[in-house]
């Protein structure tokens, strides 16, 4: 039989193992916008706030987005808005590896790889759709992921 004073030391040191172990922080934050009947208004431009987990790390950002059959095009064009930079972006949807599950399709796009500084704990990020048409169809999501920098690299 053990004695009781190293039963109490073998417990107080699994306690210590599970809490260094188990407290990391998030090294992500996602954020997503459901359109409603997958439809979006070139005028209807979408307010996305995320939580930063930490605002000392860089972060690498992607937009999601989620179509149906219903959308047209090759390609997509958003304008972005985010503190300190404003960007046009041509997304093509050639060549990409979607993944297919039932009716949608979802792609993930990289926006800034080269990382960039969150010193605020929420970020507000504003997209609008920049098409020809004022009515886009076939988009039922949008969305975007930071990861930190080089999280998740081998």
């Amino acid at each position: 039989m053990v004695p009781k004073k190293h039963r109490l030391v073998s417990f107080l040191m699994g306690g210590v193992f599970l809490i260094i172990s188990s407290c990391n922080a998030p090294s992500s934050s996602q954020v997503q916008t459901t359109l409603p009947g997958a439809i979006w208004e070139q005028s209807n431009i979408l307010n996305m706030t995320f939580t930063v987990p930490d605002t000392n790390a860089r972060y690498d950002a992607c937009l999601d987005l989620r179509l149906t059959k219903g959308y047209a095009h090759s390609y997509l064009s958003i304008s972005l808005i985010r503190p300190e930079k404003r960007d046009t972006l041509w997304l093509s949807l050639a060549g990409q590896e979607p993944i297919s599950s039932g009716v949608f399709t979802d792609y993930r796009f990289a926006l800034d790889t080269t990382g960039f500084s969150a010193n605020a704990p929420l970020h507000t990020w504003h997209l609008s759709h920049n098409m020809p048409e004022q009515t886009l169809s076939g988009i039922a999501m949008v969305g975007l992921l930071i990861k930190k920098h080089g999280h998740g690299e081998r």
